[in-house]
């Protein structure tokens, strides 16, 4: 990658704003993304065919969605759809409470319950998230390639940095400028982490200097550094793993 395109000075621009620049871009780009989507894409037979297969976006999509400028008409025509395919794979879950079904009806109730539970784990990924990902990637190689451009470097210095999970992302890249990020991410991880102890030292009692706004925000922004921008990297749900010493 070699020419600049719109990504990067997107990149620039949202070194500008708290916290990790490629959750800002990713979040921008989500959002122009489902904003398309409502506004041209609502009765396109392939869009619906792949919304379909997902039973719908994730949860971070789905109240994205919901934020959209005049999303509510479109919304509603693709859930619509959804809800009333729900009803159809549900329609015979429901247990005969008027009489006993008897032993085979009960074996069929539970095969039907664990034939949706295997649609519902087999469900196609969001495709939001099918899209941020491809945008993800291309953002981690924009700054990858531009580390030591000038104009991104002077930004990236100003901003929070990556967060965590984006700057592990950014090393499995393997890519030949990934430790001049590692870094100067690293550089803007202290520098947080001097606003954060500057924050807890001043709530003694003793102390008389007001908070700067650096400061005030610090909790919120280690937050975001640690697991990344509300939202974007989800909920991983599973059996707890043992702890780590």
């Amino acid at each position: 990658m070699t020419e600049k395109f719109i990504g990067y000075f997107r990149l620039i621009d949202a070194c500008a704003a708290p916290g990790c620049p490629l959750c800002r871009c990713l979040v921008a780009e989500s959002r122009r993304y489902l904003e398309a989507l409502l506004h041209e894409q609502v009765t396109d037979v392939d869009t619906r065919r792949r919304i379909r297969r997902s039973w719908g976006f994730c949860n971070w999509h789905t109240w994205m969605l919901a934020d959209v400028a005049g999303s509510t008409f479109g919304a509603a025509i693709v859930y619509e759809d959804l809800l009333n395919r729900l009803l159809r794979r549900t329609a015979e879950l429901r247990g005969q409470r008027s009489r006993p079904a008897g032993w085979l009806g009960n074996l069929r109730r539970r095969r039907k319950r664990a034939v949706l539970a295997d649609l519902w784990t087999r469900r196609a990924a969001c495709p939001g998230c099918v899209d941020a990902a491809a945008t993800e990637t291309r953002y981690l190689d924009t700054l990858l390639a531009f580390v030591d451009d000038e104009a991104l470097r002077a930004a990236y210095a100003l901003s929070d940095g990556l967060c965590a999970p984006h700057l592990v992302q950014a090393v499995e890249r393997e890519h030949a400028n990934v430790d001049a990020l590692v870094t100067r991410t690293r550089q803007a991880w202290a520098r947080l982490g001097r606003d954060l102890a500057a924050f807890v030292g001043k709530h003694d009692h003793r102390n008389r200097q007001p908070f700067t706004e650096a400061e005030a925000a610090a909790c919120a922004r280690a937050l975001e550094m640690l697991a990344g921008a509300r939202g974007v990297f989800g909920s991983v749900r599973g059996p707890a793993a043992p702890e780590a010493r």
